[in-house]
């Protein structure tokens, strides 16, 4: 067969190679799908008894991912494999108590600085102090969140890694 739109008659993808080498080649026929057939259906692309269904009428089946069974705290810590994370479960409880421990810090610091302030000779010492606890206190608490985030968003994306692997 030729093909009088190409130069030299050649179909489209026998064409010289380009700037990022030759097309890949065609595959021949028809492709298998790599998904099994549930028990009691036919594969995918293939009607009753194996024979292929009249072109255009493909079925269309819904892929669902494979149920993971959620393990409690205590379960996960058990779990010898590592195929469920405890650090996902605790990591609001972590930054809860970080939050409550740095604020607790930055009370003692403006007490401290207070009573420093009371001082004759330390007083500017004491209103520096006080001044600089709300400073320290965001700053503490930017870094905690910014550790925090940094640990989920790993762990996010070895739960969507699981999730494109169980699909494949």
């Amino acid at each position: 067969m030729t093909y009088p739109s190409e130069p030299g008659g050649q179909p489209p993808h026998a064409q010289a190679p380009g700037p990022y080498g030759p097309p890949p080649p065609q595959h021949p026929g028809r492709v298998p799908d790599p998904r099994p057939a549930q028990p009691g259906q036919a594969p995918m692309g293939q009607g009753p008894m194996g024979t292929p269904p009249p072109p255009g009428q493909r079925e269309h089946q819904e892929w669902t991912p494979p149920q993971r069974t959620e393990k409690g705290l205590f379960g996960a810590l058990l779990d010898a494999n590592f195929n469920h994370l405890v650090t996902p479960k605790l990591i609001r409880l972590c930054y809860i108590m970080a939050l409550l421990l740095i604020t607790l810090q930055c009370l003692i610091f403006l007490g401290l600085g207070l009573w420093i302030a009371t001082w004759d000779d330390w007083w500017a010492w004491g209103i520096i102090m006080a001044v600089a606890t709300p400073i320290v206190w965001l700053f503490e608490l930017l870094m905690v969140r910014i550790l925090m985030e940094a640990v989920v968003v790993r762990f996010k994306g070895v739960e969507h890694l699981r999730v494109i692997k169980d699909k494949i």
